[in-house]
């Protein structure tokens, strides 16, 4: 018999001389619960329950299933932990409905940049016009460019960075200790690729603020322009860069028309997209990856190990990298310009 609340209210009602109908009534509850509280009372003298023996019933019952379903529904991001505290289930239970009656699974949220609306129409557009630009012009002739800073300590991955000791050497000296510095040394990179070939790696120090002048000079004359010419041999190309204020100074749009004619203008390149240059979506995270977990005495070592890191990129990844660009142009149109590299 399945336990009820009312039992105590059902014995003294009873034990008053009421009878079944007159308590069911009273105490708005069926008379089947009633009746079967007053037969306990009769066989025992008492409503009290009698302790069941062998394994204990399960608690993943039909209702609890259909409340975990409904609080997922209610918000998806809520922890297994909090959700068995609240039920007063184990975690275990929680888990075992979720994985194999719900038939879900845990993700990681994935990344990606805010758009407001403004934004994701602006970048339908211009995806649009891309798609159009690349029917006439081949998009293995861009050259794809960014910086990013690289620190002399990379943050520790902290669920995936581990240690094999012991119970008793686990809090002796042999236990690492995954530490940063308050502002770590670091240095800004500049790179870019084409499907057939990556630009130097230009190192900006720390203390070097880019402004227009830097960008001109270090950036485009001293080092991009001399490799373009090298590279292209006096074939097409189209650079894309980000429109930092650097980057869209008069003056530097004057360098840009005078030595990079045909270059991706605020027209045709959308701001927010680092999911569209291969730079960020691609080659940066395989640098980190390469690099990753070593921490480096100075940023001379940090250098040579980006360098050796770059080095070792190969043509196929370059080629099959900057093909992926018209997809996921398609796939931001598809997604009318918001976050699309869940369509990918």
């Amino acid at each position: 018999m399945k336990s009820s609340p009312h039992r105590p209210s059902i014995e003294l009602l009873f034990k008053r001389g009421l009878g079944s109908a007159e308590i069911a009534r009273r105490l708005q509850i069926s008379s089947s619960t009633v009746r079967n509280v007053v037969a306990a009372i009769k066989k025992r003298g008492d409503a009290s329950e009698v302790k069941k023996s062998g394994r204990p019933r399960s608690v993943n019952t039909r209702n609890t299933r259909a409340i975990i379903k409904k609080r997922i529904i209610r918000n998806d991001g809520l922890s297994l932990n909090r959700m068995a505290s609240q039920l007063g289930i184990a975690r275990s239970t929680v888990q075992s409905i979720v994985k194999n009656d719900l038939k879900l699974k845990s993700y990681k949220l994935r990344r990606g940049q805010y758009l407001s609306d403004k934004s994701k129409a602006m970048r339908l557009e211009k995806c649009r016009k891309l798609l159009q630009h690349f029917q006439v012009r081949r998009v293995s002739d861009v050259i794809w460019t960014d910086e990013k800073i690289f620190t002399i300590e990379p943050l520790p991955n902290r669920q995936n960075q581990r240690q094999l000791l012991s119970k008793d050497d686990s809090m002796s000296p042999k236990r690492r200790l995954a530490h940063n510095r308050l502002f770590p040394k670091s240095v800004m990179v500049w790179a870019g690729i084409t499907a057939t070939g990556k630009t130097p790696l230009v190192f900006i120090e720390r203390n070097v603020k880019i402004n227009s002048e830097v960008y001109q000079k270090i950036v485009l004359m001293d080092n991009l322009l001399p490799w373009v010419t090298q590279h292209f041999a006096g074939g097409p190309f189209i650079l894309q860069q980000d429109w930092a204020p650097s980057h869209g100074s008069r003056s530097t749009l004057a360098v840009l028309e005078a030595h990079f004619p045909g270059f991706l203008d605020k027209n045709l390149w959308p701001a927010s997209s680092p999911d569209l240059n291969p730079m960020d979506f691609s080659v940066w995270g395989m640098l980190e990856r390469k690099i990753a977990g070593k921490v480096f005495a100075t940023v001379d070592d940090l250098k040579a190990a980006l360098e050796v890191a770059w080095a070792s990129i190969d043509d196929g990844y370059l080629r099959r990298t900057v093909n992926s660009v018209k997809k996921r142009l398609r796939a931001c149109v598809k997604a009318r310009g918001s976050n699309f590299e869940i369509l990918l």
